[in-house]
C-alpha cells in the first residue's frame, strides 16, 4: 500500500477553554510512528482525535485517505486501540472480553470466540484465557489490552504507552509482542509513548509533541545522525593523552568515547571535517585508526528539539 495512511490538517483539539492540539499538520505513509512527549504534551489527546473519540475544533483528520467525520464506522473496522487506561468488565473472562469486542467489530459470534482464543494464546495468556480480568497482574492486563486491539485482525493498531507501570521483563515482552504484530502481520502501528527507549526500539518515524505543539516530525535515522558534524575519533591508547591534550588546548568541544583512545570531537561554530582531524594528527605524529560521524541518541534529538522554540 503506497497510499497515505494517516493525515492530519490544522487539528485543534480543545476541552473548553484549554486548547490540547495547536494547528497540526502532518502525514504518516506507513510502518511504525511514534508519537513522542512528556506526560500532558497531547499525544492521547491527538490519538483521541484520529480515533473519533473527540470531536476536534477545527481541522481534519483521513485515515487510509477516509474523513474521520465522513467514514467513521468504516475507519474503526481497521483501526485497532489500546489505550492507556485499564478497560473491562470485571464479570467475565479474559477470552469471553476479547470475543466480545471482536463481535462488536462485526465478527461473527462463533468465529468472534475462535479468533479470541488465538490471539490470547500470540499474547501469552492461553493458560489463563478462563480467569476473569480483574484477577490478572498488571503485565497480563497490559497484553490483555494488546490482545483486545488485535481482536478483529486490524490495518493499523493504535497504542497509548503500553509498558506503563511493567517491570522491566514484562516491558521487554510487551515490546517483542508489537514487534511482531507489525513485521511478522503487517499491521501498521502508532505508537504513543514518553519512554524514548520503546519508540527508539519499534518506530522508524517520530512525531514529536510538546504543549500540543508539533516540534518535530523526522524519521529515527534523521533525528539520530550525526549531530552538528561531530566525529568520533579513535587513536592509539598510548597516544591518546597526548591528543586528548592538543584537541582541549583548541577550540574544539570533546568527550570521551566508550574505550580508551575514544573521543567524540565536535565545534561550536562549524562542522567538524575529516580533513582537519587528520591534519591535526599528521601535524603532531599522531596515527588516526578510525574516524566516523558521531551518531546521536534519540534521547539527544528529543531534548535538543524541546529546547527550540
Amino acid at each position: 500500500m503506497n497510499s497515505t495512511i494517516l493525515s492530519l490538517e490544522q487539528l485543534i483539539v480543545r476541552y473548553g477553554k484549554f486548547q490540547a492540539i495547536h494547528g497540526i499538520t502532518a502525514s504518516f505513509e506507513g510502518g511504525c510512528l511514534g508519537l513522542l512527549g512528556a506526560n500532558g504534551a497531547g499525544k492521547s489527546s491527538l490519538l483521541r482525535s484520529i480515533l473519533g473519540l473527540v470531536t476536534p475544533h477545527s481541522g481534519n483528520v483521513k485515515v487510509f485517505n477516509k474523513d474521520i467525520k465522513k467514514q467513521s464506522r468504516l475507519i474503526r473496522s481497521k483501526i485497532g486501540y489500546m489505550p492507556e487506561r485499564d478497560s473491562y468488565v470485571d464479570s467475565i473472562s479474559g477470552v469471553r472480553g476479547v470475543a466480545h469486542m471482536a463481535q462488536i467489530c462485526g465478527i461473527p459470534k462463533d468465529d468472534a470466540m475462535l479468533r479470541a482464543h488465538d490471539v490470547m494464546h500470540f499474547v501469552g495468556l492461553g493458560e489463563e484465557r478462563y480467569r476473569e480480568v480483574k484477577t490478572y497482574s498488571v503485565g497480563m492486563r497490559q497484553r490483555y489490552k494488546l490482545a483486545a486491539a488485535l481482536a478483529h485482525d486490524p490495518d493499523i493498531l493504535f497504542l497509548d504507552e503500553p509498558t506503563n507501570g511493567l517491570d522491566p521483563k514484562s516491558r521487554s515482552r510487551m515490546l517483542g509482542l508489537i514487534e511482531r504484530v507489525t513485521k511478522e502481520h503487517n499491521i501498521h502501528l502508532v505508537l504513543a509513548s514518553h519512554l524514548l527507549a520503546d519508540v527508539e526500539k519499534l518506530c522508524d518515524q517520530v512525531w514529536v509533541l510538546d504543549n500540543g505543539i508539533m516540534k518535530q516530525n523526522d524519521s529515527i535515522a534523521e533525528l539520530t545522525k550525526a549531530a552538528r558534524g561531530a566525529k568520533r575519533v579513535r587513536v592509539p591508547e598510548e597516544q591518546s593523552e597526548q591528543f586528548l591534550k592538543i584537541i582541549n588546548n583548541s577550540s574544539y568541544i570533546v568527550a570521551a568515547g566508550k574505550m580508551n583512545g575514544e573521543f567524540t570531537i565536535s565545534h561550536q561554530e562549524h562542522i567538524v571535517s575529516t580533513e582537519e582531524i587528520f591534519q591535526i594528527a599528521s601535524q603532531n605524529n599522531i596515527q588516526i585508526l578510525a574516524i566516523k560521524a558521531a551518531a546521536r541518541t534519540l534521547e539527544d534529538a528529543f531534548l535538543e528539539t524541546l529546547k527550540t522554540t
